[in-house]
């Protein structure tokens, strides 16, 4: 269903509102409560000193293959022309033919075959093929057993792959921008990447992590920090924008920060994907409510987002299917 006879898509955010320091009397009492038992304090340190651990270890975070790096590199050059991938690609017939693999799917929906690195640039334009060069070189990593987190076989790259198509459709639709709507499908692909640094230390928490109520929480109460802050950290080190770590490290967050509409998408696609179930456990997938103050963000009112909510859960249909065998 077209939308631009009945949707138009604001760019202003609510202001929040600053809360006011809390009375004299009130502190004083706060400092005359008892004092913390000795098993809490145990507690705190122990999941201090997990944070600070997963905060200076990064070697927990795998490298970008040299080759990934190098093209993502050039990518963000003005000056780069097609023969500088086709030259850089041509020792790597193996990430080629993953990357023609995956535009050629119907994911992509091109009306015409695409057979050489320059043909995806002329169609996708630069900033496309750097989303693509993304897809196909991180899949292995969402791709690992995320069991502990309710994610069926493979299930996390399923998930990633509906919340990017998701986001993509929602930028356009809302009229972000083309440059706005490939930021938004490598935030939507990546914006669980952090539980891949967390994994390893929920492990032994399996029960307890399939019975908390917010996930985000549970991270939090159990090693100290959650996996939007983890994602960011992975982010960073691979070199991507500021505003896909700012979108990753905010997807969770329960107040809109003014003018970043851009986690509003995230979260509206992130939502349909749980509602949907995709890559989940049966009875797994987190319940996330869709947010007013994202939808006023977007400039979309129930009704607005009721129509849009089916084409996007569409395309999430379309993602799977297209994806679900590809980057392996």
């Amino acid at each position: 269903m077209g939308l631009a006879s009945h949707r138009h898509c604001g760019r202003h955010a609510a202001h929040q509102g600053i809360l006011a320091h809390p009375p004299k009397e009130r502190l004083l009492h706060t400092s005359t409560t008892p004092a913390m038992s000795h098993s809490t304090l145990n507690h705190l340190a122990r999941q201090e000193k997990t944070r600070r651990e997963i905060l200076h270890k990064s070697d927990l975070i795998p490298p970008l293959p040299d080759l990934v790096v190098r093209l993502l590199a050039i990518l963000n050059r003005q000056e780069t022309e097609p023969q500088h991938l086709e030259t850089l690609l041509q020792n790597d017939q193996v990430l080629v033919a993953k990357m023609l693999a995956m535009v050629n799917s119907p994911f992509y929906g091109l009306n015409r075959p695409i057979r050489t690195i320059k043909d995806a640039v002329m169609v996708l334009g630069f900033r496309g093929v750097r989303s693509l060069v993304l897809a196909t070189s991180t899949a292995k990593f969402l791709q690992r057993d995320y069991a502990v987190y309710g994610h069926e076989p493979k299930g996390l790259w399923l998930h990633a792959a509906c919340v990017a198509s998701g986001s993509k459709m929602l930028a356009k639709q809302c009229k972000l921008g083309a440059d706005a709507a490939e930021q938004m499908f490598v935030a939507g692909l990546l914006h669980d990447i952090g539980k891949l640094m967390l994994v390893p230390y929920l492990a032994e928490h399996q029960k307890a992590a399939m019975a908390a109520p917010s996930i985000a929480e549970f991270e939090r109460e159990t090693i100290g920090l959650d996996h939007t802050e983890a994602g960011a950290l992975v982010t960073a080190k691979w070199n991507l924008s500021q505003e896909v770590q700012e979108v990753i490290k905010a997807h969770h967050d329960q107040v809109q920060q003014p003018g970043l509409q851009a986690s509003a998408v995230i979260r509206l696609a992130d939502a349909v994907a749980h509602e949907r179930g995709i890559g989940y456990l049966p009875q797994r997938a987190p319940a996330n409510l869709v947010q007013d103050q994202d939808l006023a963000a977007l400039g979309l009112t129930t009704g607005q987002w009721q129509s849009l909510r089916d084409e996007v859960a569409a395309a999430m249909d379309e993602a799977v299917a297209a994806l679900a065998n590809l980057g392996s």
